[in-house]
């Protein structure tokens, strides 16, 4: 996605949690919003958003353990995009043909994640603000 944004999408964002720094490619909920506002809306509309892929990636750890076993694949981002499609396809046949799955989904603890450059985070910060603004207000 960074690449993406790099080349001039700047219409296109990755969801993640609080634990993750705003990027203008990366938008993250704004803790405490005050109700009724702008900032409010989007938060819940980001949570909602984030609850569907969580529940899938809890679908996916749950069926596919190479997925879940050290909450991080040891491939280059082309290959892990490939091993994900390739499970999607895998998991809709595993429904199509009525195969039951595991659904024991072990909990797992958020990876730490560092800021990058605070040029990097301010600009998300505008990008979310620019974000809300268009969508949201």
């Amino acid at each position: 996605m960074f690449r993406l944004y790099n080349a001039g999408d700047t219409n296109s964002w990755l969801l993640g949690d609080s634990g993750y720094p705003q990027q203008p490619w990366l938008m993250t909920p704004i803790v405490n919003a005050a109700p009724g506002t702008p900032e409010f809306i989007y938060t819940e509309r980001h949570v909602l958003s984030r609850n569907v892929i969580e529940r899938l990636n809890g679908v996916f750890k749950g069926r596919f353990r190479c997925i879940s076993q050290e909450r991080k694949l040891r491939y280059d981002p082309v290959t892990v995009g490939k091993i994900i499609t390739s499970c999607a396809v895998l998991h809709n046949l595993c429904i199509k043909g009525g195969l039951q799955m595991d659904i024991n989904i072990p909990a797992e603890l958020p990876e730490h994640v560092e800021v990058q450059h605070m040029d990097d985070f301010n600009n998300g910060f505008d990008a979310r603000r620019q974000l809300i603004a268009r969508y949201f207000a």
